[in-house]
């Protein structure tokens, strides 16, 4: 057997096979040579996963399997062009007859091919302006964040096949988004256009038809499919078609990283491999050459609490390095000032947050301090988010009550209903002609209702009066005097948006002001963060990014901040059917693990005591690692033998084990007893009730000042929300 083999300059030379396998340990070799049958290979953090498939590709090749017959799928553009990179240095003369590239780029080749009609391509630009347009003639939000939501909402039901038409739909939130995506398919039907999403669709209504699928399949012998535990359900049931005659899938990923629920991505795709292959080969790469052996066992230790998952053996190369370092700052702007001081020995760092959110402080040190740093691309800025946006315009609008697009933007922040476009026209004529402002003009348009009257003179007395206040007091007043903060309570009702998510921007806001002496000093500020966002440094020493961005990358340091009770599981994460409670939680585990992932030689985890401005809890992940020596196992939390025993015949061992929150079962709660709210203050429990199911516990409806609230008992004390009195 033989194999043209690359090795120095420009020329190629004959080469044993064996070449092929030289430098990699036992598993991958397993792996580059598995038979010509189903296999998945369960790659692990730093385990070598491309240089695997790479040669998987090479190796097929040497024993014969004509080029033309390779399919090997990619999740990104980028990961198939280094593919083809890797390819060319070898065998120059067979790359381009490989098909390589990602889910979308392979399928549109494909329907081309079999004489389907292809439309072009929707952009990104006009999705968003199409839906900013839908939401607009429906009275909604149009702000970015919003825009974003819908259209990945849209995506993730097109990767499930729900079709708009199809949806049976009564709660009026849901009743909205049927509608937009209905005038969103209406539309680019109209125009003629396909989004990304329609390509899948295409083609697996393509593949019920049994003469092209045969064709498919006779043309493409053998299915590479790296990151594996990324993939939806309509690709995970296209790939079921095109290797059910050959039966010759290769497939390459991580259960322990699979982190994109919100597209659609489910790791148990990858495990229901075996029941779908029966004859499944399955190779774990063990070795993490990336990290250092301390990093390596703590991750193994978060990931193991885990239940949904292939159990995997995880071993390191022998490097030992620091051991891994907690922080514990008293409040973000401290967390950031520690951060920073550690930054002085020029190593690549990398600052990783659940949420973009999060990482305001650091950025706004940096900015004073003028490091460089870039954050990773499509992460909004801080002031960026539409709520800071609506705040800074009412600044902009006090300095300047000429500003157009700050009045229009505040005008119905709170409502002063004042609608469509007329009146800016009408503003603006009456302001020049009778050399004003249009703020001070604004209550003299024609043709207003009194009570509009009311509301524009309130406007126009109290925007001016900012200009003389600090700017954390300036925030405070348009929040507080203004209305803002009424407004953004109403706006997370009509939307059945949590309060606290949608307020959040405003508490971080309020944190920013502080350092600013005046409004416009805050607006200063704000520009000149978002003009060091947008130019982000090629090669900075510090790189800034969500856990989800930081996937597949590696950096020297790591610094994972804001391990808070809420954050990590993010509370936007567990507001799910109970039935997908235990889902929930592993996928915000194994977000925290990815992150963990990524540091090579040093890895600091931060949890500060205060979070703008309130105590917080720390994460129940933290715990799990091993955070203030306290291991966070239920049964180590018992004394007791005997308790032990009693609560073990009462709750699921299966339930013990899975789910930490179970750890404050055997606590007495009962109607009258008082509980801590960290947001409500003092509440009276009300009523207990039993919970069963995926997550068991108690119910609890307590009483606090001015409203009742319902709580999971259990839950709840876990994330440090609720505390006994």
């Amino acid at each position: 057997m033989i194999l043209i083999f690359w090795r120095e300059g420009d020329h190629l030379e004959i080469s044993p096979v064996h070449l092929l396998l030289a430098g990699l340990n036992e598993d991958q070799q397993r792996a580059v040579t598995a038979p010509e049958q189903p296999t998945v290979v369960f790659a692990g953090p730093g385990s070598g996963k491309t240089t695997v498939l790479t040669r998987r590709v090479l190796y097929l090749l040497n024993r014969g399997t004509p080029a033309h017959q390779l399919m090997v799928v990619t999740f990104t553009r980028a990961a198939a062009k280094e593919m083809k990179e890797r390819l060319a240095q070898i065998l120059p003369d067979k790359v381009h007859k490989l098909a390589i590239g990602t889910f979308h780029s392979l399928f549109l080749m494909m329907l081309r091919d079999a004489g389907e009609q292809v439309y072009p391509l929707l952009s990104g630009v006009q999705q968003t302006r199409w839906m900013r347009q839908f939401l607009e003639e429906r009275g909604q939000p149009v702000d970015d964040e919003t825009v974003s939501t819908f259209l990945n909402q849209i995506s993730l039901c097109k990767g499930n096949i729900i079709l708009p038409d199809r949806m049976k739909v009564q709660k009026e939130k849901n009743i909205l988004f049927r509608d937009l995506y209905m005038a969103y398919e209406e539309k680019k039907r109209a125009a003629g256009l396909w989004d990304y999403d329609d390509i899948l669709l295409a083609f697996y209504h393509k593949c019920q038809h049994s003469r092209t699928l045969s064709e498919w399949q006779e043309r493409f012998q053998h299915l590479l499919v790296d990151e594996f535990q990324d993939i939806n359900f309509i690709q995970y049931h296209i790939l079921l078609k095109l290797t059910q005659r050959h039966r010759r899938l290769f497939a390459v990923g991580d259960d322990d990283q699979s982190i994109y629920g919100f597209r659609g991505s489910d790791p148990s795709f990858m495990l229901q491999l075996k029941q779908d292959f029966p004859e499944l080969r399955q190779i774990v790469l063990s070795v993490n050459y990336r990290s250092t052996d301390e990093i390596i066992r703590l991750a193994d230790q978060l990931i193991q609490h885990n239940r949904m998952r292939q159990s995997k053996p995880r071993a390191g190369t022998g490097t030992r390095g620091l051991p891994v370092q907690w922080m514990d700052p008293e409040n973000e702007e401290q967390e950031a000032e520690q951060i920073l001081a550690r930054l002085r020995d020029g190593m690549e760092t990398a600052v990783l947050y659940r949420t973009s959110t999060q990482a305001r402080a650091l950025i706004d040190a940096l900015v004073r301090k003028d490091i460089p740093f870039s954050v990773s691309t499509g992460d909004l800025s801080f002031y960026r988010r539409w709520q800071v946006q609506d705040i800074l315009a009412y600044i902009q609008l006090a300095f300047n009550p000429n500003d157009l697009d700050a009045l229009i933007r505040i005008i119905n922040k709170p409502k002063r209903y004042l609608f469509g476009e007329g009146w800016v026209e009408a503003g603006w004529a009456l302001a020049r002609k009778s050399g004003r402002t249009v703020l001070e003009v604004l209550p003299e348009l024609p043709c207003l209702e009194t009570y509009q009257i009311h509301y524009l003179n309130e406007l126009r007395e109290m925007v001016p009066t900012i200009r003389r206040f600090s700017a954390v007091r300036a925030v405070r007043y348009i929040c507080e005097m203004i209305g803002y903060s009424r407004y953004l309570e109403k706006y997370a009702e009509e939307t059945g948006n949590d309060r606290d998510l949608v307020s959040e921007p405003v508490d971080e806001l309020l944190l920013a002001a502080e350092h600013c002496s005046d409004g416009q000093a805050l607006l200063m500020h704000a520009e000149k963060v978002n003009q060091m966002v947008k130019n982000n440094e090629q090669s900075p020493q510090v790189k800034l990014m969500t856990l989800h961005k930081a996937k597949g990358l590696e950096f020297d340091r790591v610094f994972l901040i804001g391990l808070h009770a809420m954050v990590l599981p993010h509370r936007r994460s567990l507001q799910v059917p109970e039935s997908r409670k235990r889902a929930a939680w592993e996928e915000e585990r194994r977000l925290l693990y990815v992150g963990i992932t990524r540091a090579k030689s040093e890895l600091y985890l931060s949890i500060s005591k205060e979070r703008q401005g309130k105590r917080v809890g720390i994460s129940p992940f933290a715990r799990e690692i091993g955070y203030g020596g306290a291991v966070d196992s239920f049964c180590q939390q018992i004394q007791s033998v005997n308790e032990i025993s009693e609560l073990r015949k009462s709750t699921p061992k299966k339930t013990l084990t899975s789910q930490p929150q179970m750890r404050f079962a055997k606590e007495e709660v009962s109607p009258g007893m008082h509980l801590i709210h960290n947001r409500f203050g003092k509440g009276a429990v009300i009523r207990i009730t039993s919970i069963e199911g995926v997550a068991p516990g108690r119910k609890v409806l307590v009483r606090f000042h001015d409203h009742t609230l319902t709580l999971h008992y259990e839950l709840s004390r876990q994330l440090g929300l609720i505390s006994k009195e």
